[in-house]
Parts: C-alpha cells; structure tokens; sequence
C-alpha cells in the first residue's frame, strides 16, 4: 500500500481496542494492520488497550476527572502503565453500567463538562501526533461528541462517526434526567455533523433511518469476525443421541437472565413431558448477585459456567448443539437496541452450529435472523411458544451439521472483516486525500 492509503488517524472512544471485550474486539477487527506509527487512540474507560493494534493510547477517566485537578488529568500509555489501569477500576462506574439509569450519564456529563480533559498534557500528545482525520464512536453521552468537536476543529480534519446503537432517537420517558442528556447529546451532534464526511453504522434499518435523520451519507458494516478462527476449530458430531445441548455466550443485563430462565423453564417441562434431556449452559462476564446466581445453578437444566476468555471462546462454542442468541423483552431496552445487531451473531454464524434467536420481532437482530431461512426464531415471550420451537429443534438433530453449514456461508458473505477493514480505510482514505 502507498502512503496515501493509510492517513493518520486518531480514534475517539469509550472503549479502547482489545482483543477480549465485545465493543472493543469490533474496533481492534477494524483497525487491525493499520501502521501502527499512523493510529492512535483516545479512550474513556479503564480497560486494558490491545497492543497488538495500536501502541498510542491515551486515557482519560471519570475517576481522573472527579478527583484529579486540570493539570494532571488524563496519561498517554503504553505497556508498562497497565497495571495502574486495572487498580483504577471503579466498583462506582461498575454500578452504573450495572444499572444504567439516566441520572447517572447526567452526572457523568455533568462533570465532564468542568473541561479538565483540555489540558496541556492531552495537547501535547495531539500535537506530537497530528491526525489527519478521526474516526469517532458515537454513544449516548455527550461530552464524548465535545471532545471530538474541539480536536477536529484545533486540527481542521475531517470525522469519520460510527454507531453501534440507536442513540439520537426519542424514548417514551418522562424521566428529566433523560431529556436533559437528550438534549445535549442534540446539541453537540448537530455541531458536529459540519465536519462529518460519513457514518458507518452496523445494519440496513440503522442506514436507512439514520440517513434521512442525519441528511448525511450511511454505509452499513456488519458486525464481523475472522471466519479461519472458527472453520478450523469446528467440530462435526456423527451421530446425535437423545440429549441436545444448547449454550449462551453474552451478558444477562437488560433482563436478558429472564429471557434465559424461561427457555431453561421450558427445557425442564419437555425433559419431563417427552423425555427429552435438553440442557442450556450459560457463560457470561457479568457479575450476578448472589441470590440469582444461586437460582442459576439450582436449576435443573442449566450450567452456569461464568466467564470465558476469547481465546476459549471457539472452542467452548464447539462443545455444543445449538447456539442462543437473547434479546430483552422489556420496552424500554426494545427501544434502546431495536437498530442494532449483536456481535455474538457472526460469531455463532462461523461457528458452523444451528442457531436459536429468542426476541421482539422488531429488533434488527431478530429481524436479520428471520431472513435467514435455517435460524430458529422466538418473537414471544411466551412459554407455550418457546416449547413449541424446542420440540421443532429437537426433531431436526440429525440435520445440525448440514443447518449449520449454511452459518458459515452466510458468516463469508456478511461477516468478513477483511470487507469491513476495506470498505472503511477506502472511504477514509478518499475523504483525506480526495481520491
């Protein structure tokens, strides 16, 4: 590649590049084979950055901004000072992702909004790097789309945004707290849409609704995965007995535990009425309680096996019948996701495993699902319903390794991240250098 290909980019977000945590995997499938000397990346969270992406970071946290005065805000890291991140993470901020309620984003906002971030030391490091261009992850706080205002106004460069949720939608709530965070959320995506060249976003409903929202250009880029990590690992069964075994890889926030009990309720009820021995084993990152981590590992028909590290992660998947994909019933979490599309999906499609998807309809996720002819839908939180659909996937056994085949063709067309990287470096490229 000539030099042209490659501008010097800086990219804005919460999560930093990483090799383990859902968002940050996405970025680092994105970026990664960037020079490492033409990336950098700004982040606000305390996670551990992928090294193997990028090797300029610099961090700034809550924590840094509560506590800290406006000289010291805020380090430049490299491999030697990821220790002092993992001694900074905050039992406050992991509430508040535990329990995300909209007073706590306008507290957040609140005090971000002192500037302590826009020091000299955050300067220095800019200066010393010079972007050409930024590739902005948007969210739903607005001091994030602040920031990216004023470095690409000190640098006169063009932003590149991303979305991955549907954040600049009205909800029926009449929580204050909520319309404030709206409202200057409005604000600074307004200004920043002068300087917006594109928006990447992660499916065709989100293209579609954001591009008449936006009046800006949308491309959509799937959620992808390396597909040779999966095809290498997969494990083809010979012959299936009378015991199928599902798996759940993901978080159990927004409810989706409830969702995860009903199914395991429904398995017990089939195990007994036609004995047919159906288990679901669950792993997940989240920190559960103690009481509902108990009711997890009472039930007679689920495992729990906590957490799982990515490089485990292929294989653990293969040990399994059929992957489940969950979404939340609850109204207001249907119409925080109803546009975006879990990165567990391309990653359950490589694996060459039969999937379940269990949500509303008109979630984009369930919605891409159903288009997928070889997919088990439930759109009904409903017991009859889910038992119903288990019954059918049971009687399909001796076809899973033929249904899941069909995953991996689909994971090629729509889940490659080499399409994704070309399609994003092209466009960046092209609005930095015109070409």
């Amino acid at each position: 590649m000539d030099n042209k290909s490659y501008p010097k980019l800086l990219v804005i977000s919460h999560n930093t590049f990483s090799s383990t945590l859902n968002n940050g995997k996405t970025y680092s499938s994105i970026f990664k084979g960037w020079p490492k000397e033409k990336i950098a990346q700004l982040f606000f969270q305390n996670e551990i950055p992928d090294f193997d992406v990028c090797e300029n970071y610099y961090h700034i946290t809550d924590e840094d901004m509560i506590k800290g005065s406006k000289m010291i805000v805020g380090k430049k890291i490299d491999k030697s000072k990821v220790d002092e991140i993992k001694k900074t993470i905050s039992p406050i901020h992991s509430y508040a992702r535990k329990k995300p309620k909209p007073i706590f984003s306008f507290a957040r906002n609140l005090v971000w909004s002192t500037n302590k971030w826009d020091n000299d030391k955050l300067n220095k490091w800019l200066e010393a790097f010079k972007p050409e261009v930024i590739f902005f992850v948007g969210g739903s706080n607005s001091f994030s789309y602040k920031i990216t205002n004023k470095i690409a106004d000190k640098f006169n460069i063009p932003v590149y945004l991303y979305f991955t949720d549907d954040y600049i939608t009205p909800i029926k709530t009449i929580d204050p707290f909520w319309w404030v965070n709206y409202y200057w959320l409005k604000k600074e995506l307004k200004k920043l849409l002068v300087d917006v060249k594109k928006i990447f976003v992660i499916g065709e409903d989100m293209r579609k609704e954001f591009s008449d929202k936006l009046n800006k250009e949308c491309i959509s880029i799937m959620n992808a995965v390396n597909i040779d990590d999966y095809l290498v690992k997969r494990v083809k069964k010979k012959k299936y007995n009378n015991s199928i075994e599902l798996a759940y890889f993901g978080g159990l926030h927004l409810n989706r535990w409830k969702t995860l009990f009903m199914i395991a309720d429904s398995l017990y009820e089939i195990d007994s009425e036609d004995g047919i021995k159906m288990t679901i084993n669950i792993y997940t990152g989240t920190l559960l309680e103690e009481k509902l981590l108990n009711k997890f590992n009472e039930h007679p028909n689920i495992n729990f096996k906590g957490s799982v590290t990515e490089k485990e992660i292929v294989d653990e998947m293969q040990k399994y019948d059929v992957l489940v994909h969950v979404e939340s019933f609850d109204q207001e979490m249907i119409s925080k996701t109803r546009l975006s599309i879990s990165t567990k999906i391309p990653e359950y499609l490589a694996s060459g495993k039969v999937l379940l998807g269990v949500g509303p309809s008109e979630l984009s996720s369930i919605k891409y699902l159903k288009k997928l002819d070889f997919v088990y839908i439930i759109d009904k939180y409903d017991r009859e319903t889910i038992k119903l659909k288990l019954r059918e996937i049971a009687n399909q056994k001796n076809n899973f390794d033929e249904i899941g085949t069909q995953g991996i063709v689909i994971a090629k067309l729509n889940h490659s991240i080499e399409n994704n990287k070309d399609i994003i470096r092209q466009a960046i490229s092209k609005g930095v250098y015109g070409e």
